[in-house]
């Protein structure tokens, strides 16, 4: 996770710049959340969108921001837009995506968290093998391993016999330890599990 540093831009010159428009769902790689108010140098002109996807890559996964240019400086639009749209600089907070999906800048979908959010706020890895978060199989003792993630610390929830049952367990263990705002991004569905 990158740290975010204090924006170097005010208030008073995004607004100068930048509106704010709702993105489309259909078209969050088209649609940053901000389009121009005023023509920029090359193509970008008045009610344009602003910025462009930038891909890099963060726990194993590609992950895609919106980013935009203001007076030389590159700054993630999700942060632009919680700014434009609070007042406030989220620095040293990290701006979150509450469905987890990194292109939607829509302002209901922007909130300010820290690391331990961030962490929690995230969907099954890349390398994941058994397509639920936070299990994977053990070869060498022929069972399934639950685990969960708190506070930069794995934490081992056991060995089960079927994947339902350690996803079963994993739900539990969420439920101890996550705040429930963010239960509907961690709590594994076990009516997609097949045994």
């Amino acid at each position: 996770m990158t740290k975010s540093k204090p924006l170097a831009v005010s208030y008073e010159r995004c607004h100068e710049l930048l509106e704010i428009c709702e993105p489309s769902p259909l078209r969050l790689e088209q649609e940053s959340g901000l389009k121009w108010k005023v023509s920029r140098k090359g193509p970008a002109k008045a009610g344009d969108w602003a910025g462009y996807v930038w891909e890099g890559k963060q726990c194993g996964k590609i992950r895609k921001v919106w980013r935009v240019k203001i007076d030389g400086k590159f700054y993630q639009a999700s942060r632009i837009i919680y700014f434009m749209a609070h007042g406030v600089d989220p620095h040293p907070m990290e701006v979150d995506h509450k469905d987890i999906n990194s292109l939607n800048n829509n302002v209901d979908n922007l909130r300010l968290g820290d690391d331990v959010l961030q962490n929690q706020n995230r969907g099954t890895r890349s390398d994941n093998t058994s397509g639920v978060k936070g299990v994977h199989w053990r070869k060498d003792v022929s069972k399934w391993r639950a685990y969960i993630k708190v506070e930069n610390k794995q934490k081992y929830l056991g060995y089960y016999a079927t994947l339902k049952e350690a996803a079963e367990a994993r739900n539990a263990a969420v439920r101890e330890c996550f705040p429930e705002d963010v239960w509907g991004a961690n709590l594994i569905d076990l009516n997609t599990i097949k045994d």
